[in-house]
């Protein structure tokens, strides 16, 4: 007789299953896991696998909103109508329409602050080293914007939740400051050519 169930994942496997259990419910990463059994058991199962494991074994979040939602509909509770459903949902939508445009905003800060340091680079009196440092900084604001909205872009949950506005007036802030540091190192040489 042919056994069609599919093979036990090496977590299942695993004689230290109910280890392993208790430390993702305990809210270890699948990498702080599979590191923890190398180290102390030298048992090799990949963060990949303890992560499948974890999604199809341990969704406690999921357990939880059915839990929740049968006892909501025990207490009598009307279902969302369909036009509170489509109102919520165009929220969502607008804010992340939203958090899209922001992030084109800081990804376009980016770049023009990069072309402003670039002229600063023609300035014999100018510190190079300290204009690279912000080049690259501006380079990676700019790139982890770009990320960010490719994030969201790729996302199939649309209850992410990113507060553009404070990375935006963080990285703007940093900005004005490394500009009024240019600034005073260039008066700063000025007066001492004077």
């Amino acid at each position: 007789m042919v056994d069609n169930m599919p093979p036990k994942s090496a977590v299942e496997r695993s004689e230290h299953r109910d280890e392993i259990d208790d430390l993702l419910l305990d809210g270890r990463s699948p990498r702080f896991v599979s590191s923890y059994l190398k180290n102390e058991y030298n048992e090799s199962i990949s963060h990949t696998a303890i992560n499948n494991y974890k999604k199809k074994h341990l969704d406690v979040t999921k357990e939880a909103v059915i839990d929740y939602t049968k006892k909501k509909s025990k207490e009598g509770k009307e279902v969302q109508s369909q036009k509170d459903r489509e109102k919520k949902k165009e929220k969502v939508v607008k804010k992340i329409s939203s958090d899209l445009e922001k992030l084109d905003e800081i990804i376009e800060d980016s770049f023009n602050t990069q072309v402003d340091l670039e002229r600063l680079v023609s300035d014999p009196d100018c510190d190079q080293v300290k204009v690279e440092g912000l080049k690259l900084k501006m380079r990676q604001q700019g790139i982890s914007a770009v990320n960010a909205k490719t994030n969201i872009l790729k996302q199939e949950d649309t209850n992410v939740e990113i507060n553009v506005e404070e990375v935006k007036v963080s990285l703007m802030e940093r900005v004005k400051q490394k500009r009024r540091e240019l600034n005073d190192l260039s008066n700063g040489r000025n007066q001492d050519v004077s």
